[in-house]
């Protein structure tokens, strides 16, 4: 089917409000997380001892994820259970990649930190939580390695780019990669979140599972937390600092290598023209309005 054929097809004009639906409901977590992260900031400034820092996050992810997505589930009743499987990836992957898709997933957070050193340099800035006890480590592991990777994946993965990829893949990866940059709001690791961002739509393609992309997340979250954890002690070995970054960067190179051999590169889907569908995906109200949010969030 050409573009022109497409465009005046139902499946279009039903998908349309299919579009609409996903961009207000990136505004709407833009929008929850900024209230509910200055709500908990005014709260905490208030008490004689705040709650522990991954528990405002947690109570901020929840609610910048939760309440959004149930507005879009409320207004969506029309997949069946089977259909929302397809659509989203909520299906299974092949056992056998589960230990590739852990080891690249621990070694992409070293190519990101790689990747995030010349802007963390240049504005003297870094990105990450700094947990300062073992027990606080293991608190946070659930809280700010779990719950991102399933709410990130099944927002921006899963609803974003199943809906997007109907219409465009090419465009839908360059999308939601962008938009999952700018929705972390940190201007040092964009480089990196960009390349992890790109990383799991490629996974998606190739495993056709969400679950995969969740696992994936989840690996490179943890690392992030253990490399945190110990960064006072790695600073005082840099030798060893150093081998620990090859040897990451190759488990992410080694991990790829073997899930791109062991799975298929899909045929990409371009019933609308790329640049033409990506200027509508980014020049649009709810779009626009999230992007100024963004923005303000980082000046202020």
């Amino acid at each position: 089917m050409n573009p022109q054929d497409f465009r005046t097809s139902p499946a279009y004009r039903e998908g349309k409000h299919k579009l609409a639906s996903i961009r207000w409901m990136l505004f709407f977590v833009v929008a929850v997380q900024t209230v509910v992260t200055l709500a908990v900031t005014v709260v905490s400034s208030f008490m004689e001892t705040p709650p522990p820092v991954y528990l405002q996050m947690l109570l901020i992810e929840l609610l910048a994820y939760l309440l959004p997505l149930s507005l879009y589930a409320k207004e969506n009743r029309l997949l069946t259970v089977r259909e929302a499987r397809e659509q989203f990836g909520l299906k299974g992957f092949r056992k056998s990649l589960i230990p590739w898709v852990i080891l690249a997933g621990c070694g992409c957070q070293f190519v990101m930190v790689l990747l995030n050193l010349p802007l963390n340099l240049l504005l003297a800035e870094s990105d990450g939580y700094i947990p300062t006890t073992l027990w606080e480590l293991c608190l946070a592991i659930p809280v700010l390695a779990l719950v991102p990777a399933v709410f990130e994946e099944f927002l921006l993965r899963g609803i974003v780019h199943g809906i997007m990829a109907n219409y465009n893949t090419r465009a839908a990866l360059i999308f939601t990669t962008v938009m999952f940059a700018l929705l972390h709001g940190n201007p040092a690791g964009i480089p990196g979140y960009l390349f992890l961002g790109m990383i799991l739509v490629l996974l998606l393609r190739r495993t056709g599972s969400l679950y995969a992309c969740m696992l994936f997340h989840l690996s490179c979250n943890i690392t992030a937390l253990l490399v945190s954890y110990f960064s006072s002690s790695l600073m005082t070995f840099p030798i060893l600092t150093i081998q620990l970054f090859i040897f990451g960067t190759l488990g992410a190179i080694a991990g790829w290598t073997v899930i791109t051999s062991m799975t298929k590169r899909p045929h990409p889907r371009l019933f609308l023209d790329t640049s033409e569908f990506l200027g509508q995906s980014f020049i649009n109200l709810p779009i626009l309005l999230c992007l100024f949010s963004i923005l303000l969030t980082l000046i202020f």
